[in-house]
This record gives structure tokens, C-alpha cells and sequence, in this order.
């Protein structure tokens, strides 16, 4: 009986070394992609469904003003898209990005899909910020997501 007590005490110390080396082997790289300035005078759609979104307050997204959007010409979208890789065995769950605003940042998009990243792959994660013309498009942004239920979390400088 004590042979077999010290067997299931190894077995149970090499399972949580397993477990403690797929924890601490488990990251994930973040790395800046592109940033794209969309003209909402040109997306006059998109924008007028933003208006219609926000009147009706069925916006999905972030508002960082109350007042209520003016033309298009005053405004630009910025999209800034972001490449997780994961190198780790363990899948990566709810992913997202939050920007952190300034001064003439108007509203946040909403995506209402999840991000996963599966393991030993990437994918890419966007966002879009509805902001005044006359603003630049360097962000500070972070990004987060959860390995078997715990949170993680980067900060990163989007744009170039």
C-alpha cells in the first residue's frame, strides 16, 4: 500500500508540474498591424447608421461625448487592426482591445462577436474609433484576454 501512496504522490506532483509548465509557457505576442483613416464623407452610410444607432440608442460601442454627432466632414474613422499570436498549447478566449480615448475621440464601435485564438495560430483584432479630423492616430490601447478562465493583459502604442 505505501509503494502505491508514493506512486499516486509522483503522479500527482508531475501533473502539476505539467500544468504549472503549460501555465507558464502559455503567451501571447501582440503586435501592432496597420492603422486606416476611413473618411466618413465617403462611408456617408455607415455614418448616418451610427446617427440612427445612436437616436434610436441601439448603439452598441462606447460613446465618449453625449452630444449629439454633427456632419461627416467634421469626423474621421480611424481602424487600427492588431495580430495575436499564440505559441502556447492552451486556446486563448475572449480577446479585446480597448483604446484608451482622448480629447476629440467621439465613439467606439462596437464588435459584438468573441475573439478566440486557437493554439499555435494567430488572428487579427480591429478596432474602430469615430474622432475629430483634425486628431492624430497614435493610440495607447490595451488588450486582453483569458488562458483557462485567468485574465491577462497587455498595453501596446497603436499606430505608427
Amino acid at each position: 500500500m505505501k509503494p502505491f501512496a508514493i506512486f499516486l504522490v509522483i503522479l500527482v506532483l508531475a501533473a502539476m508540474g505539467g500544468v504549472g509548465y503549460l501555465y507558464f509557457t502559455s503567451n501571447l505576442n501582440v503586435v501592432f498591424v496597420d492603422c486606416i483613416a476611413d473618411d466618413p464623407v465617403l462611408r456617408q452610410d455607415v455614418f448616418d447608421s451610427l446617427k440612427t444607432s445612436i437616436r434610436n440608442e441601439s448603439f452598441i460601442g462606447t460613446r465618449y461625448r453625449q452630444d449629439e454627432l454633427g456632419s461627416p466632414e467634421e469626423y474621421l474613422f480611424y481602424t487600427w487592426t492588431v495580430r495575436l499570436e499564440n505559441h502556447s498549447f492552451l486556446p486563448v478566449n475572449i480577446a479585446e482591445i480597448q483604446v484608451t480615448p482622448m480629447e476629440g475621440d467621439v465613439l467606439r464601435v462596437g464588435d459584438p462577436s468573441e475573439h478566440t485564438v486557437s493554439p499555435r495560430s494567430s488572428s487579427n483584432l480591429s478596432v474602430t474609433l469615430l474622432t475629430a479630423r483634425s486628431m492624430h492616430s497614435v493610440r495607447e490601447a490595451i488588450v486582453s484576454w483569458y488562458v483557462w478562465g485567468l485574465p491577462f493583459s497587455t498595453r501596446i502604442t497603436l499606430s505608427r
